[in-house]
């Protein structure tokens, strides 16, 4: 008999979901923080490096959040 969506597994009872959630919001959060930090140092100036190295930032911040919610889906 197929098991419904609503019941608990013993297989993911181990898992610290509260210590990933938070490694997660911690990278991401210092990855916004660097973002913001070369956008304070540029001003309203147009620099293409500067605008490179945000566009890297977020390109890591959009991997880390995709692997997470990856990994959730997997669950």
């Amino acid at each position: 008999m197929p098991r419904r969506q609503f019941e608990t597994t013993d297989e993911f009872v181990d898992v610290d979901t509260e210590g990933a959630t938070a490694a997660i919001r911690s990278e991401v959060e210092d990855l916004l923080q660097q973002v913001d930090s070369v956008r304070h140092e540029v001003g309203d100036t147009f620099d293409l490096r500067a605008l490179e190295h945000q566009t890297a930032l977020l390109e890591q911040a959009h991997d880390a959040l995709t692997a997470a919610l990856d990994a959730v889906d997997r669950r």
